[in-house]
């Protein structure tokens, strides 16, 4: 049995969450490309299985497959990509694609392909230069993801990309030279030799932001993409395993992944999240996670610093700090934040028509904040 039909045994909590990100992402986005692009859309996996784990629980393929199965509307408009280097995963998923209901209808939608990607696999995606892709790259190990490959999939109007960084292999591939095709394919040659300059003398903790900052400056590139990584833990002990990491050119994709990730991840007592998933094997039950250290109290104090003396729309407040992507706060955060301030004495807000609702003070996008000097 090979690794990956080892993996399709049963679904990991990891891989649960994982699957429950991109199915979340996909329902937001195909809704907002059926009310604002009038063609046809895609969908593309590069490393898609065999569509159900042995266990009978389906992937993120066949899920996604069964949503445009029940939608009259994307069921006219979805176009879908399926690729595995093994034959027999895709002739899997294409057996259970055909047993659904009106699958018929799709069929001639669906490309199903057995690529062995590579570092300039690039070439193998051929996407129409005005069709709107989702995509998703969730390979074995770290072969296959490069630069080029995310970019030429984020590179249609309305596309995002969502894949999988293996942190642990590629952490340790940074100490070697071994791998260094595979490492420039992702960093670039230059950013990898610095890379590994500065990691050289640094810890294993101090070592996963610096490559993770990396990471997001080249995603990044000339400031035109929007980044959002989510941690998951190893399941055998507790260090990073993984990442997955959405790109999009797009802030309200941006945002909304946001929404979707703080949704599924671990938070602190005042509700900010961490976006981590915290698995039970490693972390016991969910519980809000104890510091001596308040983030929302950081939020409160940047408030004041950016708005001291202003009075600015709680709507526009939102927006821009839930799309400065150097922080991970949502809306929900920055209204508790506010409401903090306004308790405190240091805010006042104006323009709501009812303080309180369900025991809780309104904080609505159409009043405004009054910072005190």
């Amino acid at each position: 049995m090979s690794p990956t039909q080892t993996f399709y045994q049963e679904p990991s909590e990891q891989s649960q969450i994982k699957a429950k990100i991109v199915k979340s992402y996909f329902d937001a986005w195909s809704l907002v490309m059926q009310r604002h692009w009038a063609g046809n859309i895609a969908y593309i996996d590069l490393f898609c299985g065999p569509g159900k784990y042995m266990d009978g629980n389906k992937s993120v393929p066949l899920m996604l497959v069964e949503k445009a199965l029940s939608s009259p509307e994307l069921l006219k408009r979805m176009l879908f990509a399926f690729n595995d280097a093994e034959q027999i995963n895709t002739i899997n998923l294409e057996k259970e694609i055909r047993v659904l209901p009106n699958s018929n209808v799709l069929l001639p939608r669906i490309q199903f392909t057995n690529y062995e990607l590579s570092t300039d696999s690039s070439v193998f995606i051929q996407v129409h230069s005005s069709v709107p892709v989702l995509s998703f790259v969730d390979p074995w190990g770290y072969k296959g993801l490069s630069l080029e490959l995310i970019n030429q999939l984020i590179k249609n109007n309305g596309s995002d990309c969502i894949f999988f960084f293996n942190y642990n292999r590629i952490n340790m591939a940074l100490s070697n030279t071994l791998f260094d095709e595979h490492l420039a394919g992702i960093f670039g040659l230059d950013i990898t030799k610095e890379l590994k300059m500065k990691l050289a003398p640094l810890s294993t903790p101090q070592r996963e932001q610096v490559i993770l900052d990396a990471l997001i400056s080249v995603l990044r590139g000339d400031k035109a993409n929007y980044v959002l990584p989510f941690k998951f833990y190893s399941q055998e002990m507790l260090r990073t395993s993984h990442f997955i990491i959405f790109v999009s050119k797009h802030p309200a994709g941006y945002r909304i992944m946001k929404e979707i990730m703080y949704a599924n991840s671990a938070k602190d007592p005042d509700g900010v999240a961490s976006f981590s998933y915290e698995d039970t094997y490693n972390f016991g039950p969910p519980s809000g996670q104890l510091t001596i250290f308040s983030k929302l109290d950081d939020l409160c104090s940047k408030l004041s610093s950016m708005y001291s003396g202003k009075k600015i729309s709680i709507k526009t407040i939102c927006d821009v700090i839930v799309q400065d992507t150097s922080n991970l706060f949502v809306e929900s955060n920055i209204k508790d934040a506010l409401r903090r301030m306004e308790e405190n004495g240091f805010v006042a807000i104006e323009g709501r028509k009812q303080k309180m609702r369900n025991g809780k003070v309104t904080m609505p996008n159409t009043a405004y904040a009054l910072f005190r000097k």
